[in-house]
C-alpha cells in the first residue's frame, strides 16, 4: 500500500465510526446518562411529594390531581417544541435551557409554602424534562459508532429506569430526615451541577456545524480534539454528512418527518412509543388493583413495580444489543408482540405474590427494554438535521400515554370492564405497532430492490 493511500484523508463519518469511542466520546455517553438518569429522578420525585403537601396543607386530591395531569400535559408539550428548536438552534443549547428550567424550577417549589406556586413550577419543570432525554439521547447519538450505535444508546436510555429506581432510596433518606421539600431542592441542585458538564462535555451535533459555513472552524476544532481522543494521526476532510436520498438538506424538521419519504417511519415510530409507553403507565397505574383484586396489598405491588424497573434497565441492555447484532425491526418486532403476550395473560387465572413478581420482571424487560430500542432506532432512523424532531416527537407522543392510561383506564372501568380484559385491550395496540415495524421492514426491502435495480439499469 503506498504511503499516499494510507494518508488519505478521512471523512467525518469515518471518523465517528471508529469503533474505539476514546476519551471524549465517553465523557459525551456519560454525561449524556447523567442527563436522562435526573430526567427519571425527577419526574419521580413528584410521587413522594403530592402525599405529604396533602397531608401537610390539606390540599384536596382533586387539586393534586390538576397539577400532575397538568405536569403531563407541559411534559409532552416540552418534547413537542424541544425537536425543532434543536433542529433550527442546536441540540446543546436546548438541552442547556432545558436543564436550567427544571433546575431553577424544582430549587423554587422546594422553598415556598404556596400550592399555587408548586403547581407553576411543577408545569415548568416538566416541560423542561419534556425536553431533555430526547435531545440529550439525540446529541449524544450523532457522535456514536453506527454499529454500536443501538447498544450504546440503550445505555444512555438506562439512565431513566435507573432514576426511578434511585428516586425511591432517595426519598427513603431525605424525607424522614430532612422533610419532603429538601427532597426537590436536592434535585434542583443536582440540575444545577450538571450544567457545567454539560457546557464543558457534550460539543455541539457536527451535523449542524457542518451544515452552516460560519460555524466550520468550531467543527474543525472540535474534529481535531475527537481525532486526538481517538488517536488519529490521518487529516479529515471537513465536508458536510450527505444526506439520504430525496430528502432536501436543509429542509426544515417539521417538513422532512411529515414528508413522504418519512411519513410511515414516523407515524410507525410515534404510535408505537405512544402504545408502548401508555402500557408502561397502566402497569403502573392498575398494578395495586390487580393485587388487591387477588388479595395482595400496596407492599406486595410496590415489590413487583420495583422488579419491572429493574427489567426494564436490564431490557434496554438485552435489546439494544441485539439490535447491534441483528436486524433491528424483527427485534422491535418481537419485543413489542411478546410485551401483549405478557400483559395479556393477567387475564388467565390467579396469581401468587412470587409469579407476580417474576412477570413484573419481565414486563419491565419486553415493556421498557422496547422502549430503549426505540430510542435507539429512532435517533438513527430519522435525518440529522431533522433527528431532534423525529425523537422528541416520539418522546411527546410517550408521554401522552400517561394521560391516555389513566383516561381509557377509568373508562373502562366505570363501564364495568375487568382489570385483565383491560389489559387484554391494551395489548391490541401493542400488536398493531408491532405490525408497523413489519410494514417499514417491508419498505425498507422494497426501496433497496428499487434502488440496486436502477444502479443496473
Amino acid at each position: 500500500m503506498s504511503e499516499t493511500s494510507i494518508q488519505a484523508p478521512l471523512t467525518v463519518r469515518d471518523l465517528l465510526d471508529t469503533p474505539r469511542l476514546g476519551r471524549r466520546r465517553v465523557a459525551v455517553i456519560l454525561v449524556g446518562f447523567l442527563c436522562v438518569l435526573l430526567d427519571g429522578i425527577d419526574i419521580g420525585v413528584w410521587g413522594f411529594v403530592y402525599p405529604h403537601v396533602i397531608a401537610d396543607w390539606g390540599v384536596t386530591v382533586q387539586q393534586v390531581t390538576v397539577v400532575a395531569t397538568a405536569g403531563y400535559i407541559a411534559l409532552a408539550l416540552g418534547a413537542l417544541v424541544a425537536g425543532p428548536v434543536a433542529d433550527r438552534f442546536g441540540r446543546k443549547p436546548t438541552l442547556l435551557v432545558s436543564v436550567a428550567l427544571f433546575a431553577v424550577s424544582l430549587l423554587v417549589a422546594g422553598s415556598t409554602s404556596s400550592f399555587e406556586t408548586i403547581g407553576i413550577c411543577r408545569a415548568i419543570a416538566c416541560a423542561g424534562l419534556g425536553a431533555v432525554m430526547p435531545t440529550a439521547i439525540t446529541l449524544v447519538s450523532e457522535y456514536l459508532p453506527r454499529k454500536r450505535k443501538a447498544l450504546l444508546v440503550t445505555v444512555v436510555f438506562c439512565g431513566f429506569p435507573l432514576g426511578q429506581a434511585v428516586v425511591g432510596y432517595m426519598a427513603a433518606f431525605i424525607v424522614p430526615t430532612l422533610g419532603w421539600p429538601s427532597l426537590l431542592i436536592v434535585g434542583g441542585v443536582a440540575g444545577l451541577a450538571l450544567l457545567p458538564l454539560v457546557a464543558l462535555f457534550l460539543p455541539e451535533s457536527l451535523t449542524m456545524l457542518l451544515n452552516s459555513s460560519h460555524r466550520l472552524s468550531r467543527a474543525e476544532r472540535i474534529v481535531g480534539r475527537l481525532a486526538r481522543s481517538l488517536q488519529e494521526e490521518r487529516p479529515i476532510a471537513i465536508t458536510a454528512e450527505p444526506q439520504a436520498a430525496g430528502t432536501p438538506p436543509l429542509e426544515g424538521g417539521i417538513r422532512t418527518v411529515l414528508s413522504r419519504k418519512l411519513v410511515l417511519t414516523s407515524v410507525v415510530v410515534w404510535f408505537a412509543y405512544l402504545v408502548n409507553c401508555t402500557v408502561t403507565y397502566v402497569l403502573i397505574g392498575y398494578l395495586p388493583l390487580i393485587m388487591a383484586q387477588m388479595g395482595t396489598g400496596a407492599e406486595g405491588s410496590g415489590q413487583v413495580i420495583g422488579m419491572a424497573g429493574w427489567g426494564g434497565l436490564i431490557g434496554s441492555l438485552i435489546i439494544g444489543y441485539t439490535m447491534s447484532r441483528f436486524n433491528q425491526y424483527k427485534v422491535l418486532i418481537i419485543g413489542l408482540a411478546l410485551t401483549a403476550a405478557s400483559i395479556s395473560i393477567v387475564a388467565f387465572g390467579q396469581w401468587p405474590l412470587s409469579a407476580l413478581l417474576a412477570l413484573g420482571l419481565v414486563w419491565g424487560l419486553l415493556n421498557g427494554g422496547s422502549n430503549g430500542g426505540m430510542n435507539a432506532f429512532a435517533s438513527e432512523a430519522f435525518p440529522p438535521h431533522a433527528r431532534a424532531t423525529g425523537v422528541s416527537w416520539m418522546h411527546s407522543a410517550g408521554k401522552l400515554g400517561a394521560i391516555l392510561s389513566g383516561l381509557f383506564g377509568g373508562l373502562m372501568i366505570a363501564a364495568g370492564w375487568g382489570i385483565g380484559a383491560i389489559f387484554v385491550a391494551f395489548a391490541v395496540p401493542l400488536l398493531i405497532a408491532a405490525g408497523g415495524f413489519g410494514a417499514l421492514a417491508l419498505k425498507q426491502r422494497v426501496d433497496a430492490a428499487s434502488y440496486n435495480e436502477g444502479l443496473e439499469s
